[in-house]
């Protein structure tokens, strides 16, 4: 406990301190696998890419990093920090600290999207194969709409109105899902296997996806007053000078766009956007100021390290050349992280 104090009252070190785990996460997870090369090699191969020269090591271990671990790390921590950062938009907008990227269904109409492409690459072609991605992308995209027009059927968009919205069309495309994987039948373990998550699917347009996440980050990062003061109180915050309807909707969109954009790319991955705000919120303190770089920081590290141990367990307990999902991982990690916020929930208030 009085560890824990002390980093709270210094935020400096607690930086210093992620930082470090994301450069030893950035590492390790590009270096062990079910073929493990040297610290020094995977640091080689990565200056090598960073100045453009040739690297001095063999070139199996080269291939390997250069082409299929570091991509896939390189995902990791994209996505890692956005739907960290996700999650605690969420949590700080809606006043729900068991609210995570997905509550306002955006998994669910991705998840739809992600099968309907899978249907119809047995349908019509495996040409839609390869539009899974995008139509993922389009189903969270159409999800947040619906949210948004079914909420404000009454006019003014109140939080309990998002939420109930929210609940109503995630029933509505997870029954669609279930319509399609039913029509699929014996074929539908590719979408059960892409809803548990994983790292090793798109890394095509890398560049391009950075870019958008990194991007989404900035934004929602500069709104860290407003969450600071809307946590007072929606009418102390207007009287503070902050417009609560516009902040939470442009926020709530956004968080929503990085959460669509990432479960487009690697499935659904639960859990993260619940256990890293929390962590962080317990390390440095309720200012967003902290928490939202803490949070994409700790994201960019946590993830890429469960996908290391999604690679390697089965390997080491049973079964060589066996990868489990990474969702399999986080959930793993988040469900006993659920089970206490339950019950220091009914203690205190984490806001």
């Amino acid at each position: 406990m009085r560890t824990l104090r002390k980093l709270t009252a210094s935020p400096a070190l607690s930086f210093v301190i992620l930082g470090i785990f994301v450069l030893f996460s950035f590492i390790a997870s590009a270096s062990i696998g079910s073929v493990t090369v040297p610290f020094g090699n995977t640091l080689k191969v990565i200056l090598s890419a960073l100045t453009g020269t040739a690297s001095a090591v063999p070139a199996t271990d080269h291939s390997i990093v250069s082409k299929i671990r570091l991509p896939r790390v390189m995902l990791g921590m994209l996505v890692g920090a956005s739907l960290s950062l996700s999650g605690l938009v969420f949590q700080a907008l809606l006043r729900n600290p068991l609210a995570d990227p997905y509550t306002l269904g955006v998994s669910a109409g991705a998840s739809f999207g992600a099968g309907l492409s899978i249907f119809l690459s047995y349908l019509a072609g495996e040409y839609f194969r390869s539009l899974m991605p995008v139509f993922a992308f389009s189903g969270g995209i159409a999800t947040i709409y619906l949210v948004y027009f079914l909420a404000r059927l009454k006019g003014r968009v109140q939080v309990l109105t998002i939420i109930l919205s929210g609940v109503v069309v995630s029933y509505l495309f997870s029954a669609g899902l279930v319509l399609v994987m039913s029509l699929l039948g014996e074929r539908t373990h590719e979408i059960l296997f892409w809803l548990m998550g994983s790292l090793a699917g798109y890394h095509r347009s890398l560049l391009l996806t950075s870019i958008l996440i990194l991007a989404f980050i900035l934004v929602v990062c500069f709104f860290y007053r407003e969450l600071d003061l809307m946590s007072l109180g929606d009418e102390q915050a207007k009287n503070l000078g902050v417009n609560t309807e516009f902040v939470r909707l442009f926020l709530l969109s956004t968080a929503s766009l990085l959460t669509a954009l990432s479960v487009s790319l690697t499935g659904t991955i639960g859990f993260l956007g619940l256990i890293v705000p929390h962590s962080m919120r317990l390390l440095l303190g309720p200012q967003h100021g902290r928490l939202m770089p803490a949070s994409v920081l700790a994201g960019a590290g946590f993830l890429p390290l469960s996908d290391m141990l999604a690679r390697t367990l089965p390997g080491l307990l049973f079964q060589a050349g066996v990868e489990i999902p990474v969702g399999v991982v986080t959930a793993l990690c988040g469900s006993p992280f659920f089970v206490v916020l339950l019950v220091q929930g009914k203690r205190r208030s984490w806001f």
